[in-house]
Parts: structure tokens; C-alpha cells; sequence
């Protein structure tokens, strides 16, 4: 049944009219906040402090290693340099296929710029079917690799095709970077299993060493971030119970504003993203200060690798860029993804060309999947092995009333 455009159009004009009546008072908010942030710079030491007495907090948050305004321009762009990047897709176990196995395939690109200009592109599939590859095995449990561990085993497989390219391509000649799409945080890992955890954050973190080794800096772009760390600490900017000299942090479900019935003092920072914050204090080409992110996943088990990020600005956007520890501490590393990375955006009109094209790559089509799926059955029928669909699948195939 085609979608009924008549009874969305009249819920599309609420929420433009819910929109415009709301902007004079989000932007009065914004100026409030940017007004709060100015008035505590050189303090950031104190409010480091609050985000680390504010654990029960129910915030994302991240610290901050610079000044709140600190600013840097744009570090000169290598006129000849490389870089190496990669992204993936996949295809999930499903239940009611004719076999249970799972699809990733990963995009691999290579590009140099300057004097020899070079670029290299593939994608490497990888089908996963045997029983060590479907199932994390811990004691008599079996966890099915699929959901939210199929994409932390994709990003597994980003990682090691990182450290592949920069060996077959990368000299040293030049300087080179290697960027991944989207956060170098594996947030999903969190509050796994131990097993689950050594099966895919380990492998993932050995990838990230084998870069450091190789004195190849890694980065992540992520485009139009939504990401309210920074705000996280403006709450408690906001916050009446934070009280850094008497050691105590804000406990959110402890809130005295809610206590005594009036609103939140926090609630000023409702709606607000990081890069909205930023989107007022940075030019072209300008990144702002160094933050570390407080994930759970970060702070317990990336070590030497713990991420930072800073927010850029790319023509008119704001873009976060993700950077383990050891890349944020080495200046001529960070000033070269600094710049190599605003190059790439600019090249791609607001995406980094190499993540583009490794997107393109990586990216399994309907069609792909028809084909994979005809495959599939053919072999099976092939060699004598059951190739029956679920009654579900067959019935979504045949529309009847």
C-alpha cells in the first residue's frame, strides 16, 4: 500500500509550525549558553573535576583538554600526501533464509595526491557460515554474532583493512593518514560479556596499535554530529548541586530543582547538539579544543588508544573528528589530520573524498543481495542441501488476499 501523503502532509505542517514558533527562544537558549561557556574559561580544570564527581549523572559528557575558546586555524595542507580509508556494510543473519550465514563487505581505498597521483579502489566480501564465525563461545554459552555484534565485527574488519592498505600502499614518503566513517568508539561493546568484549573490541585495539607502530595517524569523520558531550558539562555549568570544593557532582535523580517542584536549571541545554555550540565559535577551516570522550567503553578499556575529538568547520558545517590519544598528544600527527581531513571534506563538498568512495565500495546493493541470495539457493540445490525459505519469507513474496 502506497504511503497516505495526504494524512503525513498535515503532520509534516505541526511539526514545521512546532519548528519556526520555536526558533526566537531555542536562539535566545543558544546565546544564554555561549554567554555561560565565556564566563568560565580558564576554569575548565574545575569543571573537568565536575564531570568526574558527576557519575550518576544521566548525561553523555565528555572533559576538556584545551581552554573552552581555544581555537586553531588551519595548519598549511601537505601539497603531496595519502591517505587510506575504509568503510563497510553487511548483510545480517537471517532467520528465514535458506542458510544461516552473514555477509560483510568491506570498501578499500587508496589515494595519493601531488607529484604521482594515485588511486586504488576494492572491496573485499567476506562471508560468514562456520560455526566459530556465527558464535562467540563463553564456557556453554554460545552468542550469535549478529545485531549490534555483526556491526562491531564489520568495524573489526575496517580496522585490519586500515593496517592491509597502509602495508601494500603506504611508504612514508609522504604524509599519510587513515580514516574510518562515523565514531572510533565501539560503544556497543560497553557492557558486553567479557568473552564478547577479547572476540571484538581486542582485535579492533590491535588494529589501532599496529597504526600507532606505523606512526600512521587514525581519525573518524562524522558529518553533522548530533553528539551532546560538550553540553554534558554545560548542564553542570547549570546545575544548583554541583559543588566541585564540597565534592559533589550532580546526581540527577537526586535533582533538588525537581525536589522542590520548579524545572531543571539544566534544561536550558535541552535539544542542544555540540556542534551547535561550535557552529558559533569556528570559521573555515578552524577546529576548537580537545575533548575526551567519557564512554563507558573509552574510559575502561582503550588505554594508551582513549579517544578525543574536536569539533571543525567545514564551509557550513560543523564536522566531529575522532583520534586516539596518541595521535592527540603528537602535534605534527594532529595538525596533519588537521589538515589532510578539511582537505578531503573540501574536495568532497562536505564528506571526505577517500570515505566517499570507500562508501561506494563497500555498499551491498538490492541487486547485490538478489544475486547473493540466488546464489546461495543455487549451490545449495547444487550440491543436494536443503534450500527451503521460512513460510514468513515465502509468504511476503506472494501478495494475496
Amino acid at each position: 500500500m502506497p504511503l497516505d501523503v495526504m494524512t503525513l502532509a498535515n503532520q509534516v505542517r505541526d511539526m514545521t509550525k512546532l519548528a519556526v514558533d520555536g526558533s526566537a527562544e531555542r536562539l535566545v537558549r543558544r546565546r544564554k549558553i555561549q554567554q555561560l561557556i565565556d564566563r568560565h574559561v580558564g576554569h575548565e580544570d574545575h569543571w573537568n573535576d565536575a564531570v568526574v564527581l558527576s557519575e550518576r549523572s544521566v548525561w553523555l559528557q565528555s572533559t576538556v583538554v584545551d581552554t573552552f575558546d581555544t581555537v586553531h586555524h588551519l595548519p598549511p595542507v601537505p601539497t603531496d600526501y595519502a591517505l587510506v580509508a575504509a568503510d563497510g556494510s553487511q548483510l545480517d543473519v537471517e532467520r528465514h533464509g535458506m542458510a544461516i550465514c552473514y555477509l560483510i563487505n568491506i570498501g578499500r581505498v587508496f589515494l595519493r595526491y601531488g607529484a604521482h597521483p594515485m588511486a586504488r579502489l576494492s572491496a573485499m566480501p567476506t562471508l560468514g557460515f562456520r560455526d566459530h564465525e556465527l558464535y562467540i563461545t563463553d564456557g556453554m554459552r554460545r552468542v550469535p554474532v549478529e545485531g549490534q555484534l555483526l556491526n562491531a565485527k564489520r568495524d573489526v574488519a575496517e580496522g585490519t583493512a586500515l593496517v592491509g592498505l597502509v602495508d601494500e600502499f603506504i611508504d612514508q614518503s609522504i604524509p599519510a593518514i587513515a580514516l574510518q566513517d562515523g565514531t572510533l568508539v565501539r560503544w556497543n561493546l560497553a557492557n558486553s560479556e567479557d568473552a564478547v568484549r577479547e572476540a571484538l573490541l581486542t582485535p579492533y585495539l590491535d588494529a589501532l596499535s599496529a597504526l600507532k607502530a606505523r606512526r600512521i595517524p587514525v581519525a573518524s569523520y562524522i558529518s553533522r554530529p548530533r553528539s551532546p558531550e560538550m553540553m554534558g558539562m554545560v548542564r553542570l555549568m547549570l546545575c544548583p548541586d554541583v559543588d566541585v570544593p564540597a565534592r559533589k557532582g550532580a546526581v540527577c535523580d537526586k535533582c533538588s530543582d525537581v525536589a522542590a517542584g520548579r524545572q531543571p536549571s539544566c534544561t536550558m541545554a535541552d535539544d542542544f547538539a555540540d556542534a551547535d555550540i561550535y557552529a558559533d565559535r569556528l570559521k573555515d577551516g578552524q577546529r576548537g579544543p580537545l575533548h575526551v570522550s567519557l564512554a563507558r567503553a573509552n574510559r575502561d578499556y582503550y588505554g594508551e588508544h582513549e579517544i578525543h575529538f574536536f569539533y571543525m568547520r567545514v564551509a557550513d558545517e560543523i564536522a566531529r573528528v575522532e583520534i586516539p590519544k596518541w595521535v592527540a598528544t603528537d602535534a605534527d600527527l594532529l595538525n596533519r589530520v588537521h589538515s589532510i581531513v578539511y582537505d578531503q571534506a573540501m574536495r568532497g563538498q562536505g564528506c571526505p573524498v577517500a570515505l566517499a568512495r570507500a562508501h561506494e565500495q563497500a555498499v551491498v546493493k538490492a541487486s547485490d543481495r538478489r544475486v547473493f541470495l540466488e546464489m546461495v539457493e543455487q549451490s545449495l540445490i547444487k550440491n543436494e542441501a536443503p534450500a527451503l525459505n521460512s513460510r514468513k519469507r515465502s509468504s511476503k513474496e506472494f501478495q494475496a488476499l
